[in-house]
């Protein structure tokens, strides 16, 4: 039919309709979060609904299975509890000592809507006084990338590097944010140039790295923002909500001049203006020398 003539899309693998456009996407839905008050406050709802104000272990395990009695599985957990609060409601499981785990958590889920991906690596490291040596640092997706002298390989897309099943064998981390190069320095640019190999699990199976993303089709290796279907609408509805601000404040501006033959006190009261007070600011008036 006529309206679907000029309608033609490629049918593309995941990967093909996404890693192209994934850097534009990810700056546009980062500039609605910020200048878009829509945006901004669906996001926060969200952050609200999902992690809400509050992270609280519930240890429950299956007694039965492990062969505990009910009262040695309460015990157990209790105390577990007990020990995970001296780890999450603390900043000792950020490693930039900064965030507690509902902070790092909000910040994880932020970064999967606004990017469409969130990283972290577990790390292990022990400090003076501290009691606990594992710790989370998070990575801003924009420094997940695939090298530039690796770009012909089949095998990684998007800084993920994949076996034949499609599981991750590495992932390739920039170590320095692309975006530092905005602010100069040979050392920015040199470090922006910079990968890290990272493998996906230590030789045991412990995972090295944490990639939260939704994946909606197969083979898709990398997320996508939250509002990339709606990103268009959103800005013209902020741009006309700023229009219909400005014609406003416009429209409350415009002056308004009455000539009449009446004199100063008789205009005023037409008004409701202080006949008293006007009249003598009139009157104290100095005349003009012409």
């Amino acid at each position: 039919s006529l309206p679907m003539a000029n309608w033609n899309p490629l049918p593309g693998s995941a990967d093909a309709d996404t890693l192209p456009d994934l850097g534009t996407m990810t700056a546009r839905s980062r500039d609605l979060a910020r200048n878009n008050g829509v945006m901004a406050g669906g996001m926060q709802t969200l952050r609200d609904n999902i992690v809400g104000a509050t992270l609280r272990l519930s240890a429950t395990p299956d007694y039965r299975l492990l062969g505990w009695d009910r009262e040695q599985a309460r015990e157990w957990g209790n105390r577990t509890e007990a020990l995970f609060r001296t780890w999450a409601e603390t900043t000792e499981c950020d490693a930039a000592r900064t965030l507690n785990l509902l902070g790092l958590s909000l910040q994880a889920l932020g970064g999967s809507m606004g990017n469409g991906d969130a990283a972290a690596l577990p790390l292990w490291l022990p400090r003076n006084g501290a009691q606990w040596a594992t710790r989370l640092m998070l990575v801003e997706s924009d420094r997940l990338a695939t090298p530039l002298a690796l770009s012909h390989r089949q095998d990684i897309r998007g800084g993920v590097e994949f076996d034949q099943y499609g599981a991750p064998v590495a992932y390739y981390v920039l170590k320095s944010h692309p975006g530092d190069l905005l602010l100069g320095g040979f050392a920015s640019a040199a470090a922006a140039q910079e990968w890290e190999r990272i493998p996906a699990f230590t030789d045991w199976g412990r995972k090295r790295f944490l990639h939260l993303h939704d994946k909606e089709r197969t083979g898709q290796s990398r997320g996508k923002p939250i509002v990339a279907s709606v990103m268009k609408d959103f800005h013209m509805l902020g741009k006309y909500a700023s229009n219909e601000l400005q014609a406003s404040l416009a429209n409350s501006l415009v002056a308004a001049f009455l000539q009449s033959d009446m004199d100063p006190q008789e205009a005023a009261a037409c008004f409701g203006a202080d006949t008293s007070q006007l009249w003598q600011s009139f009157t104290s008036k100095k005349p003009m020398v012409r």
